[in-house]
């Protein structure tokens, strides 16, 4: 039977960012957007780039930047047992939802002002690339012609990350 209360654990390489219980997380998989809720299916995906949003028990979102990496939902009997939360474990939750990722941020330790300068600095070099990309002659070698795409993909996923922390940055001060 659902509680309404689930256990959470976003872990990156170097810490874990979050654990304790949620009411809900809505984050974006490589299939489309997701919502978990208590009792969900059980579920292994590849989570995309994305903000996720963990609404907690006093209704309070935690808000992150994720660049990627999976998510587990796990609802075998006792599944969040022993995952700590301030002062014990979540006894009797049998939900939980683990998220594994390479590289995040909690909202309120992004700093806006580097990711404003990276957002510039990836536009900048987006035009650039583009320009030479359209004034390159026809008669380019294809290898070269390769190479610049994935500069100009490289280029567009460093906008695409800066942009990502920046929205993330602002929805804990709308």
């Amino acid at each position: 039977m659902a509680s309404g209360t689930f256990g959470v654990q976003v872990v990156t390489p170097e810490r874990t960012l979050l654990s304790g219980a949620a009411v809900s997380v809505v984050l974006r998989t490589s299939t489309g957007w997701l919502t978990v809720l208590d009792g969900h299916t059980p579920l292994i995906g590849a989570v995309v780039p994305c903000e996720i949003r963990v609404e907690q028990e006093d209704a309070s979102v935690v808000h992150l930047a994720v660049h990627g990496g999976f998510v587990e939902v796990d609802t075998s009997p006792g599944a969040a047992e022993g995952l700590a939360e301030g002062d014990g474990p979540l006894a009797g939750l049998s939900t939980k939802v683990t998220l594994l990722v390479g590289i995040a941020e909690l909202a309120e330790e992004v700093d806006a002002e580097r990711a404003e300068r990276a957002k510039e600095e990836a536009e900048a070099r987006l035009s650039e690339l583009r320009g030479a990309h359209r004034g390159a002659q026809s008669a380019e070698p294809e290898a070269a012609g390769q190479r610049e795409d994935l500069e100009i993909l490289a280029a567009q996923e460093a906008l695409e990350r800066a942009e990502l922390r920046l929205g993330v940055a602002r929805a804990t001060t709308a």
